[in-house]
């Protein structure tokens, strides 16, 4: 029957093949790049959840095996692109889940359609509710299946919904599980870079953590831009730098801004956006070293639990993180709350180059 279906449908066979394989198309790669290259052109800042269904528009579009869904939050998570449709049954042959609220039962489904074969999942819902879908999340990274989970509202910034929906330990727990790589980009090239990277995936799950609060898009060289797929990379050097900043998703910005301030007080700073440490501490130690200068003070700056950082920090080096559960109030009276202000981030890069 196989070969019969080779034979009448070859074009048809060659497509159902590719994609139980796992394979992206032949002429991938290349629609990547022109997009990518759009995105770097692109100004315009925006909530990086919204820098994500800007890229949906192309993934969804180019790759047909992408099943996309939500447990129960499509208009926040912004999964629905504009190549979706609802799967109902009404339309067997609709692109989008409405999950409703199970997020586990979502990520169950999720890893029993990636080992059927044929289809590149990818679920949503708030990055708190990580905590529902654990068990699932946990297993595709055992069972090695690249299922893509997409987090979003990534911080206290998402503002008044207050601690019962502001993530704090949730980036800790991804980050120290086995074979999962988890993603918190800038903008909207690192969140086309991160996508990219997992749909290419074949044995390792991704979570794409996204924001609710706006972002400011990056300028970039042709360098800095073929470095994202390495976790990390420099956005500002200074050939005898005194401290390395390091930051991810939002708060990249923040560190880019305090290290001009930190010039006007004749403080040389590295810059380093970090948008995947998984992927970083993948590499390899020359590369680490490369990035950022182990002889040098170091300041991470990320609007979660610190703990995740301290695998490449020496003991007077200092995270700004939150150790608290967020608190009920806009999120921009939050980020100043807990610190996250270009003053704080000054101060504390001179008390390190101080101690």
């Amino acid at each position: 029957m196989i070969k019969t279906y080779d034979e009448k449908y070859p074009d048809k066979s060659a497509e159902l093949r590719r994609r139980i394989k796992g394979d992206l198309p032949d002429d991938f790669e290349n629609s990547f790049k022109t997009f990518l290259s759009e995105c770097d052109k692109n100004n315009t800042p925006m909530a990086t959840r919204k820098c994500s269904k800007a890229c949906l528009d192309f993934f969804v579009k180019e790759l047909p095996e992408l099943i996309g869904g939500s447990a129960d939050l499509t208009p926040s998570n912004n999964t629905f692109s504009s190549s979706s449709s609802t799967f109902s049954n009404e339309n067997p042959s609709g692109n989008h889940i409405n999950y409703g609220v199970r997020e586990f039962g979502m990520s169950a489904i999720m890893n029993g359609m990636v080992l059927h074969g044929g289809i590149k999942p990818y679920g949503a819902t708030f990055l708190v509710f990580t905590d529902y879908a654990r068990n699932a999340v946990r297993l595709s990274a055992l069972m090695e299946i690249p299922s893509i989970f997409v987090y979003t509202h990534d911080s206290v910034a998402l503002g008044e919904d207050g601690p019962t929906h502001q993530p704090v330990e949730h980036m800790v727990t991804l980050r120290s599980t086995p074979n999962l790589n988890s993603w918190r980009p800038a903008d909207l090239v690192e969140t086309a870079v991160a996508w990219n990277e997992a749909v290419k995936s074949k044995k390792t799950p991704t979570c794409l953590i996204f924001s609710r609060q706006g972002t400011s898009a990056i300028s970039r060289t042709e360098d800095q831009l073929s470095l994202i797929n390495k976790g990390g990379y420099l956005i500002d050097e200074s050939d005898n730098s005194d401290i390395t900043l390091i930051a991810s998703g939002s708060e990249v910005q923040l560190i880019i801004d305090a290290a001009k301030e930190l010039k006007n007080h004749s403080i040389s700073a590295n810059v380093v956006s970090m948008p995947s440490l998984d992927l970083f501490l993948q590499q390899s130690e020359e590369f680490q070293s490369s990035i950022i200068n182990p002889d040098k003070p170091i300041l991470v700056v990320e609007c979660s639990h610190p703990n995740s950082w301290y695998r490449i920090l020496n003991r007077k080096d200092k995270v700004i993180g939150i150790e608290s559960f967020g608190e009920s109030a806009p999120g921009s009276e939050l980020l100043e709350h807990f610190g996250f202000n270009t003053e704080n981030v000054v101060n504390s890069a001179k008390s390190l180059l101080n101690d």
